[in-house]
């Protein structure tokens, strides 16, 4: 690269004012070469990814002493006549959906509008599905001085199968340093494409259940969705109270994702399982027991739950199991508890009466919001997610 091709741009005292000037140019730093005497620093053009013919370049020479001036040289015109091929939706394209999702157009309608406007190209289904999310992502940025104004702290939108989208408000994620519970659970069947929603917060004293926040993900058992969910929430709680988020106690169902993102993030924290999922699917299998002796098994599983410490349940659950193998007749049954609710899912074992001081044995704040969603938003319709991110919005307004 010879110092002959660079014409003069501009010469300058101080390197604000140079990188000012490349400011005004478009321009994007892309090598440095420190030297004994000076110091080189190399732009290229802010598009040159989207135009690669363009080698448009400035070059700024800072020399080692400050009473000599800053030179700006330049090299090359601007070439913006070849667009390079890429597999995203062009430029007038998207800026069209930013319009429309700022007027809360649906995606049917959306599509029809830019068929309209682009006939001559191709607009797939997923492709415009996860724009309209994008755009709608950035069209929610933090409002400092709205306390019920939905904002969108984190989202990663790679594809419709990898999708991450927390959405909340500043009074919903004010109220994390009052508890030490957090309470997850998932509802489903809300879009067309399938995507579960995450909802999670806390119960009160007077059980009255108290969300932080919502999050539309692809994959609700995989922990890596969930450890991105702990860690933006502690994110977001500290950016906002000035303190993390302190989890003593995580409630949630027995997914193997949530299992481990709590084992590696909160490892000191008491993981509990909803009591009414637990005596549910126990009643489900009550077919492996003759009728007349299922009235007594559901008795003694009651009788353990109201254990109040570690050493009584544990006891309690030892001698149930003798207790049950030496009938024949509930063999079957004592089986699928053992196998059930020992060893592969032991975690109701810490969620009897006694586990936490004033936590709530069910998980029935969550579901009851979940039923709400279903009942009063999107009234058990799945929806484009053009037309559900306004229904988030409304109800956390709400």
């Amino acid at each position: 690269m010879s110092n002959k091709e660079y014409q003069v741009l501009d010469i300058v005292n101080t390197l604000d004012k140079a990188n000012a000037i490349t400011k005004q140019h478009q321009v994007s730093k892309y090598r440095t070469y420190n030297l004994s005497n000076s110091t080189t620093y190399y732009y290229r053009c802010s598009q040159y990814r989207k135009y690669p013919l363009c080698q448009y370049e400035i070059q700024i020479c800072v020399p080692s002493t400050n009473s000599t001036p800053i030179n700006l040289t330049f090299k090359n015109a601007r070439c913006h006549e070849y667009r390079n091929t890429t597999s995203r939706l062009s430029s007038p394209i998207r800026a069209s959906v930013e319009k429309y999702v700022k007027y809360n157009l649906t995606q049917s309608h959306t599509k029809t509008i830019l068929s309209m406007d682009y006939p001559n190209v191709s607009l797939p289904t997923s492709q415009l599905s996860n724009l309209i999310a994008y755009q709608w992502c950035n069209n929610h940025q933090y409002k400092a001085d709205d306390l019920h104004a939905t904002f969108v702290p984190y989202y990663s939108i790679n594809n419709i199968h990898d999708i991450f989208v927390l959405f909340t408000t500043k009074k919903l994620i004010s109220q994390t340093p009052l508890t030490t519970l957090l309470q997850v659970d998932a509802t489903y069947k809300l879009t067309w494409n399938e995507l579960p929603l995450l909802v999670f917060g806390s119960l009160d004293a007077d059980r009255h259940f108290h969300p932080f926040a919502i999050a539309l993900v692809s994959n609700d058992e995989d922990s890596i969705c969930c450890k991105d969910l702990f860690n933006q929430l502690q994110l977001i709680s500290t950016q906002e109270n000035n303190r993390p988020f302190y989890i003593n106690f995580i409630m949630a169902d027995g997914a193997p994702g949530i299992r481990k993102a709590q084992k590696d993030l909160f490892p000191g924290a008491k993981r509990l399982m909803c009591w009414a999922h637990v005596i549910r699917k126990c009643r489900e299998h009550r077919k492996l027991v003759p009728k007349d002796k299922w009235n007594q098994i559901d008795l003694d599983i009651h009788d353990l739950q109201l254990s109040f410490s570690d050493s009584l349940f544990q006891c309690g659950a030892s001698l149930l199991m003798k207790k049950w193998s030496s009938d024949t007749l509930i063999k079957h049954f004592q089986e699928y508890f053992y196998d059930q609710w020992i060893i592969k899912l032991p975690l109701w074992r810490e969620k009897y009466e006694g586990a936490g001081i004033n936590i709530p044995s069910t998980n029935n704040g969550c579901e009851s919001l979940n039923g709400k969603i279903k009942q009063q938003y999107t009234l058990r319709n799945k929806l484009h997610l053009s037309s559900f991110l306004p229904k988030i919005e409304q109800m956390l307004h709400d």
